[in-house]
């Protein structure tokens, strides 16, 4: 649930602020925030997430590897939208001119 509530904390502060998070996974990835890809994977997360949430008693229960899935793809998706374009802008910066 923590990763998906992260993920949910990452597009707010990206500026995806309204409607369900399944909503602002859909317009970040219209918008190109995020891949197609990336947004299939934020869905599985969010409804993984949505099966602990809500107690529904169908659903298994998590373990480990689902664990070390969700907390992979809250890494990955903080790196895409924070930590790739920060190191592009400072490469982009170190670099000059020279184009």
């Amino acid at each position: 649930m923590l990763c998906a509530s992260a993920v949910d904390a990452m597009l707010k502060e990206k500026g995806y602020t309204d409607g369900s998070l399944y909503a602002r996974i859909g317009k970040a990835a219209e918008h190109h925030l995020i891949t197609g890809e990336m947004a299939k994977w934020a869905h599985q997360i969010r409804l993984d997430a949505n099966d602990q949430r809500h107690a529904n008693k169908d659903a298994k229960l998590p373990d480990e590897k689902d664990a070390k899935l969700a907390f992979a793809f809250a890494i990955a998706f903080a790196e895409y939208l924070f930590v790739l374009p920060t190191k592009v802008s400072r490469g982009i910066g170190d670099s000059g001119s020279k184009s």
